[in-house]
């Protein structure tokens, strides 16, 4: 098992189209990972698609092992609205 690695997959319309693993247990490691995967997400949203981004991080507890954000609230646990800051979107 890979214990220092962050999982990243990109879903749209439920379909799987990107996963990659990120050396290391941080974000700085992923260089431009995030705009490419901001990218699906806008393209999906153009195209009138749903979208999930899903972080799994397998050295953290069970219960706290993954993160999923997006439109898709189909994939989600007990999804929660996300009104981010200095904007009038609103994200799941």
């Amino acid at each position: 098992m890979i214990h220092d690695q962050l999982r990243f997959r990109v879903w749209v319309g439920g379909e799987l189209v990107r996963e990659d693993w990120l050396p290391g247990a941080t974000l700085e490691a992923g260089g431009d990972l995030g705009h490419v995967h901001a990218g699906l997400a806008s393209e999906a949203e153009a195209a009138g698609e749903a979208w999930l981004v899903e972080v799994y991080d397998p050295a953290a507890p069970a219960d706290d092992g993954y993160l999923r954000f997006g439109s898709d609230t189909s994939g989600m646990v007990c999804p929660v609205a996300v009104v981010l800051i200095g904007s009038d979107d609103v994200a799941q």
